[in-house]
């Protein structure tokens, strides 16, 4: 799950971990899809990665390298 806030976007994702972790990222691989693309491309992620009980949550921004 996405929600877009201008240019940054938050995400929750689903892991199958029980730690916690604090991860402050400017090159964080992602991959990403939309309308104008075909399939998947990689991209760059530069934000807030907070691992908790089960759930990846990010907020930051998503580069597209070119």
């Amino acid at each position: 799950m996405t929600i877009n806030f201008g240019k940054y976007n938050f995400s929750v994702n689903v892991r199958n971990g029980v730690g916690l972790d604090l991860e402050f990222t400017d090159t964080r691989a992602v991959w990403v899809c939309g309308d104008d693309i075909d399939g998947f491309e990689a991209a760059q992620f530069e934000g807030i990665v907070l691992c908790v009980p089960f759930f990846v949550l990010t907020f930051g921004q998503v580069y597209m390298e070119g």
